[in-house]
């Protein structure tokens, strides 16, 4: 029992983690108290309450368990199947690599998210529509400084541009680096609520960041980041090609 609750508490940590853990418990004595005195009604509807609590238990908690069973998935091959999320076409990966190497070396800052198995209709929402079909030049032109969508974020799903200037979430629980801005912020939030992959491009820098399952690596440049790409969407074709080495620094939401 007691390692079941303790592996209940690593999985719903936090504040909000905290909070609901602490309601089930209070309800809980209340329950056993009621019991004890008598009161049938009042228990009655502790217990509905108490049911209640529970059906709302993976809808509060959805990104935690999402994240404990990506966990699992890791060691489980079946699992890891199951949640696999769909594979970014190659096409996309290289035009987005040779977008985002163009982009580094003007300085233009940037932030490029790919929709994968979760959906992001809150994030789309938040900027321009545009279903149009994937290219360099369409992603340059999105990002140069005089675009009125240069500002906000490019969703990508398959080799479709879905929109642009879009608004991420921004978690200020978040611990980074002092030298990372809000794009770093916003990418890093959206990949750990999320299984989107977000690349980020620092205007100061032209540093390369790339954000996924609650991690933020930073540090490539515009050669490195298409083979970092291919590792994260498909190891199996990874190629070493001797060109990944730099001073990446990984950084870890919660």
């Amino acid at each position: 029992m007691f390692l079941i609750l303790y592996y209940l508490f690593k999985i719903l940590k936090g504040a909000k983690g905290i909070f609901f853990l602490n309601a089930v418990l209070i309800l809980f004595l209340i329950n056993v108290s009621s019991r004890f005195l008598g009161l049938e009604y009042f228990n009655a509807l502790l217990e509905q309450i108490m049911l209640m609590l529970f059906v709302a238990l993976p809808i509060i908690f959805q990104n935690e368990l999402k994240r404990a069973l990506e966990i699992l998935g890791e060691k489980n091959p079946i699992l890891q199947w199951l949640i696999k999320p769909p594979d970014i076409p190659q096409e996309s990966i290289e035009i987005v690599a040779e977008a985002v190497a163009s982009l580094c070396k003007h300085r233009h800052g940037a932030i490029i998210v790919f929709e994968r198995n979760d959906p992001l209709p809150m994030v789309k929402q938040s900027g321009s529509f545009l279903d149009g079909a994937l290219s360099q030049i369409f992603v340059e032109q999105i990002f140069y400084p005089n675009s009125p969508l240069h500002d906000g974020a490019l969703v990508i799903k398959g080799n479709r541009v879905q929109a642009a200037g879009c608004f991420l979430p921004l978690d200020n629980q978040l611990v980074l680096p002092q030298e990372l801005g809000s794009r770093h912020r916003a990418g890093l939030s959206l990949a750990n609520q999320s299984d989107a992959l977000v690349i980020i491009i620092s205007e100061e820098t032209g540093n390369i960041s790339v954000a996924y399952n609650g991690h933020l690596e930073t540090g490539y440049n515009g050669e490195q980041i298409k083979y970092r790409l291919i590792e994260l969407v498909r190891p199996a074709e990874a190629v070493n090609t001797g060109n990944t080495e730099c001073n990446q620094t990984k950084t870890e939401a919660g």
